[in-house]
């Protein structure tokens, strides 16, 4: 990799960001902007909520066009005054600063954000899709950044701060083309709405910024730079730069020639459907304790440093992993070795994948990455070889850990102690660990399952559960449906299902509860270019709307009587296809339940065939399972009584 001149500085002084601050320890600033339009020559801000972590919490305003500069002028003086370390938002680089340098630019005003000289901030192209805001003597944060790293089914604050219990219950929610004559009509609701994003944005930051922040204490990268740096190239490799030059060594130059494919790791599927007393075992850090174990390393890496940082970190994120679970320590104390955990764990299980880059990576070695995964494949078979032979039923396995269930409720020291016994089987530094429990689990397909803890509470994994593009309507039926399921009440699934036809049919859903969001990829001159040989209706139904459409801009779509895909002007709206969403809830959401009941029961319960002479009372029916292995034979099934 290239190293920047800030990087380079780093190296060179043996310094990195944060030594010695917890993450509140910096001035925070957060602020959001309400606007007319999208676009900062269509629009202006008519509202601006600024808070920080010193007690900051207010709302500048500007209810008329010519109160707009002095506003703007009032936020500039305010980050002056509060002075902030770090100024965050979510999706401050896309919107939020580039809207606010053209309208003072429009205006005539000079955006001095910064502490250095004029402080005007600047644009970095560092390849993303959105360039990257810097700004002297400040750090600017992009939550928005951190969370489309995470695994979860949308990025929009909304619906993450959900997802992660941060929406207080008088959360106000409002559609973009809403807030301005809400505003007009109602502007407390409009300033509730502001003040609760940047509450939200402070609250998320300690959650998805936090690791970025101690990961800053590592690696010689600018805390700006973390939350786009890949963990291998952007944050290991660094590391590993810092190692040969402390050692008044040259880096060695990447592996030449051509290279074997890499094998990965082992994925398997062992049973389908609905099991009870599910438990959860992981190999530690498997990869990471693997290396270090094993001692190793790229070939060319005349130091062992690789080896060395990937075994130092896995010791420490160990250590940080118990101190977060201690109950006994402050809970500020719980949330930083929580952080730092986060932080090293990005860079161990990066260590394999960087090794497995081949020349992509400076020091990437194939054969050692191949090391690896043969050695992940030998311990994850020798741990679910143990466990069958306990009796347990396996359900999923791979390098994240092993689901199985124990048939019979044995309770949870049992299934410590389980776990703990096929642990110490395996060899020195390779740790199996209990890594939760449920009451029972749907398993659909690798990395698709839903889960009901013993709390009550319904956990879901993967795409076919959980998706940034299922309609509201649809998600309402499967949560309820999967909670059913896994209480084994198919009477129950069956009363979701009609309900939720029921509903359609009498029109009681709106345009919004069917309609779904999606992400414009072409601007409209482009798709003018393609429209005539291959139309996309996503694409055609903001096209038949009259949209000038432009790359990233979101659109709500539903399909309305009569008419097709359609670009949703009335959210409140009942004129959505009645027919079509009623096939769709089959099609889309009931067959995610296939794999929990039997073929003809499914059949009965969603075919739409009506009812026969020869169906079974659903009070009849069982949810079930069957091994991966034998899901061809009616004899494997097995019954959950």
């Amino acid at each position: 990799m290239r190293l920047g001149l800030t990087e380079q500085y780093l190296i060179a002084t043996r310094q990195t960001y944060h030594q010695g601050l917890t993450f509140d320890q910096p001035v925070r600033l957060q602020f959001d902007l309400e606007t007319t339009a999208l676009s900062p020559d269509e629009g202006r801000i008519f509202l601006i909520a600024v808070r920080d972590n010193r007690g900051l919490e207010t709302l500048l305003e500007a209810r008329q066009a010519a109160q707009e500069g002095a506003m703007i002028e009032a936020f500039l003086e305010l980050v002056q005054a509060r002075n902030p370390d770090v100024i965050e938002n979510h999706f401050i680089h896309g919107f939020d600063l580039p809207f606010l340098t053209a309208r003072a630019r429009t205006l005539g005003i000079p955006v001095r954000l910064g502490r250095a000289g004029d402080g005007v901030p600047w644009t970095i192209d560092d390849g993303s899709r959105t360039p990257l805001w810097a700004c002297p003597g400040r750090e600017i944060l992009d939550t928005l950044d951190a969370v489309r790293r995470l695994p979860l089914p949308s990025a929009g604050l909304k619906a993450v701060a959900r997802h992660y219990g941060l929406a207080p219950d008088d959360r106000v929610y409002l559609e973009g083309a809403e807030i301005v004559q809400t505003y007009r009509d109602n502007p407390g609701a409009v300033r509730r709405y502001a003040l609760q994003d940047v509450q939200e944005v402070d609250a998320l930051a300690r959650i998805v910024l936090a690791p970025s922040f101690a990961l800053a204490r590592l690696t010689p990268r600018p805390y700006s730079r973390l939350t786009r740096a890949g963990p291998a190239k952007g944050v290991l490799e660094p590391m590993l730069i810092r190692a040969y030059y402390e050692a008044g060594r040259p880096f060695p130059a990447s592996e030449q020639g051509p290279q074997d494919p890499h094998r990965g790791g082992h994925v398997q599927l062992h049973a389908e459907g609905v099991l009870n007393h599910v438990v959860k075992a992981d190999v530690a850090s498997m990869y990471p304790s693997i290396i270090r174990a094993d001692g190793i390393g790229p070939r060319q890496d005349d130091l062992g440093s690789f080896n060395r940082i990937v075994s130092d970190l896995t010791t420490q994120r160990l250590e940080h992993k118990r101190q977060a679970r201690n109950a006994a320590l402050p809970e500020a104390e719980r949330r930083e070795a929580h952080a730092m955990q986060d932080a090293m764990k990005l860079i161990v299980n990066a260590a394999y994948g960087y090794l497995g880059a081949g020349r992509l990576a400076r020091l990437g070695d194939r054969g050692a990455a191949d090391q690896v995964t043969a050695r992940g494949r030998a311990l994850l078979q020798q741990v679910t070889g143990a466990l069958e032979a306990s009796g347990v039923q396996l359900i999923e396995s791979d390098t994240d850990g092993v689901y199985f269930s124990t048939r019979e409720p044995i309770g949870e020291p049992a299934e410590r102690a389980l776990i703990a016994a096929v642990s110490a089987t395996l060899p020195d530094g390779i740790t199996l660990e209990f890594d939760g429990r449920a009451q029972a689990m749907l398993s659909h397909q690798i990395k698709n399952y839903a889960l009901l803890r013993y709390d009550g509470t319904l956990d879901v994994s993967g795409a076919s559960f959980e998706s940034s593009r299922s309609e509201r309507y649809g998600m309402t039926f499967l949560r309820t449906a999967l909670m059913a399921v896994l209480h084994g009440d198919v009477p129950g699934v069956q009363a979701v299902f009609l309900d939720v036809m029921h509903q359609l049919a009498t029109r009681a859903y709106t345009n919004a509860d069917v309609g779904t969001r999606v992400r414009i990829g072409k601007t409209r001159e482009a798709y003018a270019l393609t429209r005539g040989k291959r139309k996309e209706a996503h694409l055609e139904a903001a096209w038949q709307a009259g949209l000038a459409f432009k790359v990233g801009d979101r659109l709500d779509l539903y399909v309305r009587v009569g008419q097709g895909l359609t670009v949703m002007t009335g959210p409140e709206g009942h004129d959505y296809d009645v027919k079509h969403y009623q096939a769709a809830l089959v099609q889309n959401y009931a067959t995610r339940l296939r794999k929990a009941l039997d073929p003809a029961d499914w059949d009965q319960l969603f075919g739409g065939r009506g009812p026969g002479l020869f169906d079974r009372p659903v009070h009849d029916m069982h949810v079930r399972w069957r091994p991966v292995a034998d899901q061809d034979s009616t004899a494997a099934e097995r019954r959950l009584l």
